[in-house]
């Protein structure tokens, strides 16, 4: 018969053989809670096995099934569910009402996640300066702008398989390698670098609308943490903990000091080394650090790694009367009134199907250099193409920006920043001044059917 030890309460006790340890348990008075009754459905009576493991078995059924939903350590049981085979002791996990409201799972729309231990990449990026121009914004362009950044750079890190931990401010954190994926700390830099390349792509709007020198900083750290739920009862998020998380945050800092936009730990760059190109790097003296530590400064990925994480689809290429044709979809794949986005190495170009002539031209506003659309598969439902964005009303395109009109056959300008005053001031920002600089047409490409195919020539 085995027998069995409980802590913090101290209490030895036998266990009839094929008898769970939480019926063996009640028995001698060892408050085990256990809020479904033994159905492993709750989890609140988990227990910590401290010695004896090997004499647990391994976990089956709706035991096994919980513990992965809940990403339980092997030493973590059901008591509902285990019949220990020897002597084994163990710790109680659920205490008291606060610690069984925390571990029960009933009535939950989701699962808790107890904690484990993962090797991750942990990313954090903050705006450069931004307490500063903030204060010189309203707060409703504040909330504009962030949300706008944040929106873009979280589809860079979810394209990375990254999880976003979370926005403090105007601060970012996210995690990668949640999912065990072995090219994580890769995805994790490529993620760095494609953040920044939206950002430079944004500069030129946010130094047109607010007068602003916008750009980020970026730290990456790889080492172990804590993956779990915290949180409130019914309010719990999946996070990481540890002192990788602490460290990624000071490396994120370091760039201040050192005039860098994106540094990473040598723990990642041991990772990464025969991937990555390094600009520069540096010995500092992080924050709560005694020692040095090194830091590397990244500048890019190296071509074959580039192409093996931002492999775009391939296009077929083809010579027809003198000019080079790229082979987008079969013709008929388009519906009357469709629109979509294909992208290419150098731009995104968006088709427009208008009664059975096909339109092409390049997904940015000639005016502040931003997308017309944005980048979704592709919308055929006429009703969501007059809510969507920028409209295609006919043979014109009414951007979303300032109403600037374009035709869609010529690519010249109709009407130009409608939506600016007449001195070409923003309504509400009329301290940045003329802003309607810059006018040029649409950048139109030809297409053309041949054997169903739709083609289009970027040759000018």
């Amino acid at each position: 018969m085995p027998r069995l030890k409980a802590f913090p309460d101290d209490i030895a006790f036998d266990c009839e053989n094929g008898k769970t340890v939480l019926e063996a348990a009640l028995k001698a008075d060892v408050p085990l809670t256990h809020v479904c009754g033994g159905k492993a459905k709750c989890s609140t009576c988990r227990i910590w096995v401290l010695e004896g493991l090997a004499a647990c078995g391994a976990r089956e059924g709706s035991e096994e099934e919980l513990a992965e939903k809940l990403g339980l350590d092997p030493h973590i049981r059901l008591a509902c569910q285990l019949r220990p085979t020897a002597d084994i002791s163990f710790r109680r996990l659920v205490l008291d009402e606060t610690d069984m409201a925390i571990a029960s799972q009933i009535n939950r729309d989701h699962h808790t996640n107890a904690g484990q231990l993962k090797n991750v990449a942990v990313l954090f990026s903050d705006i450069r300066g931004f307490t500063e121009f903030s204060e010189h914004l309203t707060p409703y362009d504040v909330m504009y702008l962030l949300n706008r950044y944040f929106a873009q750079v979280g589809a860079v890190i979810e394209d990375n398989f990254g999880f976003i931990d979370k926005f403090v401010g105007d601060g970012m954190m996210a995690v990668f390698g949640i999912e065990d994926q072995d090219d994580a700390p890769l995805r994790a830099v490529n993620a760095g670098l494609q953040s920044l390349a939206v950002v430079d792509r944004m500069k030129p709007f946010f130094e047109t609308m607010y007068g602003i020198d916008f750009d980020v900083r970026i730290g990456v750290h790889w080492g172990e943490a804590v993956i779990g739920s915290v949180g409130s009862p019914g309010h719990e998020r999946l996070t990481a903990l540890g002192d990788v998380v602490n460290l990624a945050s000071r490396v994120e800092a370091a760039n201040k000091e050192a005039g860098t936009r994106f540094l990473i730990t040598e723990a990642l760059y041991n990772k990464v080394k025969d991937d990555v190109e390094v600009a520069d790097f540096l010995r500092v003296r992080l924050r709560g650090m005694a020692d040095r530590v090194t830091l590397y400064d990244i500048e890019t990925l190296k071509p074959e790694a580039a192409e093996r994480l931002n492999a775009r689809e391939e296009h077929d290429t083809r010579r027809i009367e003198g000019r080079d044709w790229s082979r987008l979809i079969p013709a008929d794949e388009m519906h009357d009134g469709e629109r979509r986005i294909f992208e290419f190495p150098d731009m995104d170009l968006v088709v427009v199907r208008r009664e059975g002539k096909f339109y092409a031209f390049n997904n940015a506003c000639p005016h502040v250099k931003l997308p017309l659309f944005n980048r979704t598969e592709h919308i055929d439902d006429p009703e969501k193409l007059r809510q969507d964005e920028s409209q295609a009303l006919g043979s014109e395109i009414l951007c979303r920006w300032h109403h600037s009109r374009f035709d869609m056959v010529t690519g010249e300008v109709i009407s130009w920043c409608e939506a600016l005053h007449d001195d070409g001031t923003s309504p509400g920002m009329e301290m940045l001044g003329d802003i309607s600089k810059n006018r040029s047409p649409l950048r139109i490409y030809r297409t053309r059917v041949d054997n169903g195919q739709l083609w289009v020539s970027f040759d000018l």
